[in-house]
């Protein structure tokens, strides 16, 4: 059982402490038009570009930006311990 944003085969698991700790994933945007998106879970805005393609993500909002084909999972951005 994977935790703390790891991968386990090829499932990405995320709790509930994590997104509580601010964990976000990195999205890149494989298109050249500038494109905002509102996360379905969150409301949150997000804006990719050509020249901004890569951006952090809510965990929450990330599946519903990865069923659109101009998006692709590029890592995951932890939080840092204090």
């Amino acid at each position: 059982m994977g935790c703390c944003g790891q991968a386990v085969g090829n499932r990405l698991t995320i709790s509930q402490k994590d997104i509580d700790e601010g964990l976000t994933l990195q999205l890149e945007y494989l298109d050249g038009q500038t494109a905002t998106v509102t996360g379905r879970v969150t409301g949150k805005s997000y804006t990719f570009s050509g020249q901004q393609r890569v951006g952090s993500v809510d965990p929450r909002d990330a599946p519903q930006l990865l069923l659109d084909r101009r998006f692709r999972l590029k890592g995951i951005n932890r939080p840092i311990a204090r």
